[in-house]
Formats: structure tokens, sequence, C-alpha cells
């Protein structure tokens, strides 16, 4: 065939839309299989077994709504995650932000006298501010330093956590057994949907909010230039983006909204500030975002995919004689075959990447 009757082939637009998620589904068909396979190995019926996660997750409303319960923390995470990756900024610091957001919004919820239409967003603010704080040290120590933001965001979480535990054991303990601040204020709430569960209005924030951002991401100056930076940051340096400033500002967003998370938790499901309330969902943002391959929509996608995993593997646990962490096993198996194929294509493009004696010298300023 000809160049010509090349350029003249009709072109599929679906195809750019279709192409991403390739690399999801294969990853969850895998973990589907592997997991199949050691459920047969414990004696038990796959076809069984999935079955029974899917309805103790998604059929009947109160399992729905448990869900989308257990779906409301992982959009903020995932989503904050997803943002400083696809500028090219390895936040895996998401746990921290979110504990420090909590905190602050913790502590603003019960200390401070306000109605309803001013204390509900005081606390969120508050939560947004302690999560970004906590995000403009590791950015700064990038920009100011060159020093690795992933090494800075690792060491950073368990002193959060260590931060806050101090705080609500000592500083600010509510009376009695259990290390809490002291309960928020009626005014302070984040109104709940129903009495099967504890989803509340934070969903709603975190759904608006990647909606929000896949709107900047695919149809603003601000997104393209995001996305330049993760591509190849000294092209973007030198076609007028300021790099540095852009990744300090990408990073308190992230932190920002990771800190939201943590106001979701303390604002909408346990309505004070518990030490040590996150079982992982920071950490549970980076496979959420890798399997939404850093897009905002599939955020929404992957974090209910991991909520319905969540929520049905209690039912799963009552009905088998199975334990609730197979779930936490066929997530374990997604995010090692993302990383596996992220890690390939990376090791791929370096190949691929002339040597840099190779790139022609810059004529010099005479």
């Amino acid at each position: 065939m000809s160049t010509e009757a090349l350029d003249a082939a009709p072109s599929f637009p679906l195809a750019g839309l279709v192409k991403p998620l390739v690399q999801p589904l294969v990853a969850v068909a895998i973990a589907v299989l592997v997991g199949g396979l050691l459920v047969l190995a414990l004696g038990e019926n796959p076809i069984e077994v999935y079955s029974i996660l899917v309805h103790g997750s998604l059929v009947g409303w109160p399992n729905f709504l448990v869900t989308l319960q257990m779906m409301s923390p992982l959009l903020f995470t995932g989503l904050a995650v997803a943002i400083s990756f696809r500028a090219g900024l390895w936040n895996i610091g998401a746990e921290g932000q979110m504990i420090m957001g909590a905190l602050a919004a913790g502590i603003v919820g019960y200390a401070v006298d306000l109605p309803t239409a001013l204390h509900i967003p005081l606390a969120l603010i508050a939560a947004f501010a302690g999560g970004l704080a906590w995000a403009l040290l590791p950015a700064l120590l990038r920009v100011w330093l060159n020093l690795n933001e992933l090494v800075v965001c690792l060491m950073l979480n368990p002193i959060a956590l260590l931060l806050s535990g101090y705080v609500s054991t000592h500083l600010l303990k509510a009376p009695g057994p259990t290390n809490k601040l002291p309960d928020i204020a009626d005014t302070a709430a984040l109104p709940t949907f129903s009495l099967y569960s504890q989803v509340n209005a934070g969903f709603v924030i975190g759904l608006v909010l990647c909606l929000v951002f896949a709107v900047v991401n695919g149809g603003t100056k601000k997104g393209f230039e995001w996305k330049i930076m993760g591509l190849n940051p000294r092209f973007a340096y030198y076609g007028g983006i300021r790099v540095p400033l852009q990744a300090v500002l990408v990073m308190m967003l992230s932190g920002g909204i990771a800190g939201l998370g943590g106001a979701e938790q303390v604002l909408g499901e346990y309505r004070a500030f518990y030490d040590n309330f996150s079982p992982g969902y920071g950490f549970d943002g980076i496979a959420v975002a890798m399997l939404a391959n850093f897009h905002p929509v599939g955020v929404v996608l992957a974090a209910f995919l991991f909520g319905a995993l969540n929520g049905g593997s209690a039912v799963l646990q009552m009905m088998t004689g199975l334990s609730k962490y197979l779930v936490q096993v066929l997530q374990f198996i997604i995010v090692l075959i993302l990383a596996a194929q992220f890690s390939w294509a990376f090791l791929g493009s370096r190949r691929k990447a002339p040597p840099a004696h190779a790139a022609p010298a810059a004529p010099k300023e005479e």
C-alpha cells in the first residue's frame, strides 16, 4: 500500500480512548486469573468466590453504599498522586499529607465555634492547608537542593504518623482510653447520605475534584504545561515554562488534595481525629493512580474497583473460609503488573534515546 493510501485511510478517534485502557485491563485480568489459581489451590471454587465478592460489594443498596464509602478516600489520594506523577513528580507522601490534613480538620472541627455554613468550609480549608504544608517541604528541597522528592516524601510519612500520634495521645487528647482528639462539633460534620454506611458529602467533593482536574488537564494551558513537564522538563524549560515554580505548585495542589481526603475521614466518617486512622489510603492511592494511567477520570473508575474489592472482602470472609486479605493479594498483583509494565516502557525509552554525545552542541553567543 502506498503512503498516499495510508494517509488517506480513515482514522479511528476511539483508538485514543481505548488505548489507555489496555494496560489497566490486562493487569486486572491477570490479577483475576492468578487470584483464581490461588483460590483453587486453597480448595475453593474461584467462580463462587468472585461471585460472592461481586455480590457483597455491588448487589443491594447497603452493599453498594459501603463500596462508595471505601471508595471515597481513594478518590482524593489517587487524584493527588495522579496529578503529581503526570507532571513528573514522585509524590508518594500522600499518606502523610492525608494524616496532616485530617489532624488540621479535626482541630478546627472541635476548637472553633461557627455556624455550619462557615465551619465546614473552614475545616476543609484547614485540611487542604495541612496537606499542602506537608507537601511543600519535599517540593522546596527538590527545587532548591535537587533532593529526590521520592525519598523525602517516604521519610515524611512516618514523621506525620508519629507527630499526629503525639498530638492525639498527649497534647490534645480527648478524655477516655482512646487515642483521639475531642469530637468535632455538629456544625463541622459533613452530611451523610444513608444509615447503611458512612458515605458522606466528601464523596461528592472527591468526584467534583476529579472532574475539575480532568478539564484542567485536557483543556487548559496549565494542564498542558504540567504534561510537558512530565514528558520532558528540559524541553518545558526552554519552551518558556517556569519549571521550578510549576513543580512547587503541583506538589502543593497534590498535598492539599490528599489533605482533603483526611478531612473526608474526620468530618464525615469518624467525626473526630483518631490516631492511626488510615489503613494505608495514601499508599493505595499510588495503586489507584497507576491503574488509572494517571488520568482523573480513570481515578474514579480505579477507586471504584478498589472500593468494591475492599467492600466485598468482609462478606467474602464471612461466607467462605478465605481471608479478606485475598483482596489485598489481588491489589498487590495489579500493582506489580503495572509497575513491571511501567519499568519496561521506561527502560525501552532509555534504550531508544540517543546518547548524550550525539546531541548537537548549542551555538555559542558572541
